[in-house]
């Protein structure tokens, strides 16, 4: 099937603000092979960003330098925690405005390429700040550069996603994007592979522990970087690598004559408009809340898995590694199988199983290696704990994209992105603030072993919470597939519910 197919029988919007509700006239109508797969590599290559800057090098090398400048450890964790939440409060403030801009110019692509290429660029700034000057001077430029980073990841994000109606027919979607899914933690594995290589060659930094109270003895004098400063350099060069074929494929496009400045002005307008949108509309309210709760619960999983691992189960940094790995294997697994379940069952009971996996999954790493009335439980359950986290990570992400196509109109997928994107980086600040404190809370009592369990029991109360939100949306699927789009005229009153059903 030729690329060039997807252009096929496509009307293109000729005003911004022309309604596409009921209609998918602006959408792709074919799904050309060769076009997703090169779409497909910037997900790979973000997912590596995600892995590799995110998870593995920014925290500890920051937290580094500021002992290194003499701050004690709890200060500087406090002021890259900071750092963290301004920059997810930036994307969480800014995002339905950029995204509202993306819709109106009727273009994605370019939008990813513009942020990807100042993501690249300020993290590959960061080895050469941190290798020379004060250690304040490597500190301040290290955070900034950061929080540009990640904040033209998140916008990446946002554009790329968007593009999923505009790359892939209808009723190919959910499979095409689970795919895409499951390609994109070949990104996850080479995160872990370059900073394992590289920690090789330039050696192991100075161990830092996420629990506050274990680094106290940590003296300036005593820090070594080792790779970890080269991270953000190679990083940069094989994100560059990996993102090149997403060059080269193409989209829908609904282009509009609007200056930038007019756009700008519209967009404002819009993001008050839409955000009344999903006010009034039930379906959207619950969905941006059920999404609050699951991947606040999700996202401070992921982010305490590693020092959890240890801390909790009491595996060493080396069978760790093989637990993570485990992780990804399920989520390499089950992002496709997320896409094909979805695509029959709809995006509703699809957020619902996932949101299960995610509460079995903490519930199996809380049990493992505890010894409860002098019986030890085995240790390697936690395998089968971190297979479940990757059923429920290899799916979530293409839960919400697809939810967001079905709930927003096509002329207002990025902004309804956006929109998601403040649920998603608010709840990143809450639910790992709260994590740590029941370690503080729990551990002059219980242990810090004891206390990492109840902490992540916690989190099974928002997987809850969330797949109850979930549970009450009334799933327009099937009027989705066979070419409605919203509003859905009807969609709460009791005939046309049993209609869906």
């Amino acid at each position: 099937m030729a690329d060039e197919d997807i252009y096929a029988d496509v009307q293109l919007a000729k005003k911004p603000e022309d309604e596409c509700a009921n209609s998918a006239s602006i959408e792709a109508k074919k799904t050309g092979k060769i076009n997703v797969f090169l779409w497909f590599s910037y997900d790979a290559a973000d997912t590596y960003f995600s892995q590799l800057i995110i998870s593995l090098a920014f925290t500890p090398l920051a937290l580094l330098l500021g002992i290194e400048i003499g701050w004690t450890y709890t200060f500087t964790f406090v002021i890259v925690s900071l750092f963290m939440a301004f920059s997810n409060l930036l994307i969480a403030a800014l995002g339905p405005i950029m995204g509202s801009i993306s819709d109106i110019a009727g273009k994605r692509k370019g939008a990813v390429i513009i942020v990807a290429s100042i993501m690249v660029a300020s993290t590959a700034a960061v080895t050469p700040f941190v290798s020379f000057g004060t250690p304040m001077f490597k500190f301040w430029m290290a955070t900034i550069l950061f929080v540009i980073a990640n904040f033209c990841y998140q916008a990446g994000r946002m554009f790329y996603d968007a593009q999923i109606p505009f790359i892939a027919k209808t009723e190919q979607r959910s499979f095409t994007q689970a795919l895409g899914g499951s390609l994109s933690f070949i990104g996850s594995v080479l995160g872990v592979v370059t900073s394992m290589v590289l920690v090789g060659i330039f050696g192991k930094p100075t161990h830092i522990d996420t629990a506050i109270w274990a680094n106290a003895s940590i003296r300036p004098e005593d820090i070594e970087y080792g790779g970890l400063q080269w991270m953000f350099l190679i990083g940069a060069i094989v994100m560059v690598i990996m993102a090149l074929p997403y060059l080269f494929h193409k989209e829908v496009e609904t282009p509009t004559k609007v200056t930038l400045i007019d756009n700008f002005k519209q967009s404002r307008k819009i993001f008050r408009t839409t955000g009344k949108e999903i006010l009034r509309d039930r379906n959207s309210l619950l969905f941006f809340l059920g999404w609050f709760f699951i991947t606040d619960a999700a996202n401070t999983a992921i982010l305490y898995m590693t020092v959890t691992i240890q801390g909790a189960v009491g595996y060493d940094l080396a069978t760790t590694n093989y637990v993570l790995f485990a992780g990804i294997g399920g989520s390499l697994i089950f992002a496709v199988i997320t896409g094909l379940f979805m695509n029959k069952y709809g995006p509703k009971l699809t957020f619902i199983v996932n949101g299960i996996s995610w509460a079995i999954a903490v519930l199996i790493i809380i049990f493992s290696g505890w010894e409860i009335g002098g019986i030890m439980t085995p240790k390697w359950l936690v395998f089968f704990g971190a297979f479940f986290v990757g059923i429920g990570f290899g799916g979530i992400w293409i839960v919400g994209r697809q939810f967001i196509m079905v709930l927003a109109p096509p002329s207002k997928l990025a902004q309804y992105g956006g929109f998601q994107k403040i649920a998603g980086r608010v709840s990143a600040i809450v639910s790992p603030l709260m994590y740590a404190g029941l370690i503080f809370a729990f551990e002059p009592q219980f242990g810090i072993r004891n206390a990492y369990r109840f902490a992540l029991a916690s989190l099974i109360i928002f997987f809850i919470i969330g797949v109850g939100l979930i549970s009450f949306i009334k799933d327009p699927h099937k009027r989705y597939l066979s070419g409605e789009r919203a509003p859905y005229t009807g969609l709460y009153d009791k005939q046309q519910d049993e209609e869906i059903a």
